[in-house]
């Protein structure tokens, strides 16, 4: 037994040693540290230039470099360059977050030979980037590294990084991804009222004031009750509605015939407010159904087909509220 009183000791000493040396974190592997890849805060970015390469991005078959600027004027994003489109501040947002928070995983080639291999030449999506204290950063994203979860992104001509796809989708957008292609604005808890009239089709839709989702409200058409999910889908039918073209200037739309109208009431907030928007045709093109936003400001060229959708979905909705009144 004294025998074995030494090794005891030393056992009880070395496991003690491994007890405090694993509190101390002396076993835990030292968290790689990430560089950002431009080191800048979103509210430092006072303009932005994309260029969206030479490839094909849009499915027309165009090789052209399109161009967009956005700048920020007065604490609103503005799009000034091709034309000041309406922006969506949702994708400007993801924008300037992805910009300010995204990481360079690892260094794939620090002083680059040639950047075509990685898909970094003509065919890139690049950003030109301006910031508050005068410096300008050049961004290119080029091809998806081989394991799939990352691309090749390099700055102001330096080394070649990998970036998480999540930061480059959000970077890589397109004019499109930008602007606002939806012109009905409105939210199913807030809407009170929605009345259609036109040649095809004339409805109003009601909600009752009490609850504070759209599923909680009281819907009738033409003062039939229908089923909440019917109304919150034919809402969610119209504002879903998006142009496949960028949006005009609704002072340049010449000879105009008037179709219908969409009348929108809402609560927001506790104050009530009223929108209308007018849809047009022309003679020249009676598929496309343009929809003037109610400031007067811009002209949508919509599918007529998606709109004669919500037309016959809101007839079918007066027919089977009627029969199901007349079966009571």
């Amino acid at each position: 037994m004294k025998r074995l009183i030494p090794t005891i000791v030393v056992v009880v000493i070395l496991i003690a040693g491994w007890v405090y040396a694993a509190n101390q974190n002396y076993f835990r592997e030292e968290e790689a540290v990430r560089a950002k890849l431009l080191g800048i805060s979103s509210s430092d970015i006072q303009a932005i230039t994309l260029h969206e390469g030479t490839g094909d991005k849009s499915g027309t078959g165009s090789d052209s470099d399109a161009v967009s600027t956005l700048e920020l004027k007065d604490g609103v994003w503005h799009m000034t360059e091709p034309k000041n489109y309406p922006l969506n501040e949702y994708s400007v947002g993801s924008l300037l977050d992805a910009m300010s928070s995204a990481d360079q995983e690892m260094i794939v080639e620090e002083s680059p030979k040639g950047v075509e291999k990685y898909g970094l030449g003509s065919a890139a999506t690049r950003l030109d980037i301006k910031v508050k204290d005068g410096r300008e950063f050049k961004l290119a994203i080029g091809s998806q590294l081989p394991a799939g979860d990352t691309h090749y992104v390099q700055v102001n001509s330096g080394a070649v990084v990998a970036v998480k796809n999540e930061a480059v989708t959000n970077m890589a957008l397109t004019r499109r991804g930008l602007m606002d292609t939806t012109p009905f604005n409105m939210d199913e808890s807030n809407v009170r009222t929605l009345e259609w009239e036109g040649e095809a089709a004339s409805w109003m839709l009601k909600a009752s004031a009490e609850g504070d989702t759209a599923s909680e409200h009281t819907w009738t058409i033409n003062g039939k009750s229908i089923k909440a999910e019917d109304a919150i889908s034919l809402i969610g039918q119209i504002k879903n509605l998006t142009t496949a073209d960028d949006v005009r200037k609704a002072s340049d739309l010449k000879d105009a015939i008037p179709r219908s109208t969409l009348s929108v009431q809402q609560q927001v907030n506790g104050k009530e407010t009223a929108m209308v928007y007018r849809l047009l045709t022309t003679s020249l093109d009676p598929d496309t159904i343009w929809v003037i936003t109610p400031d007067e400001g811009w002209a949508y060229a919509m599918d007529a087909a998606g709109l004669k959708e919500v037309e016959k979905y809101s007839e079918k909705l007066k027919t089977s509220s009627t029969i199901s009144k007349s079966g009571e």
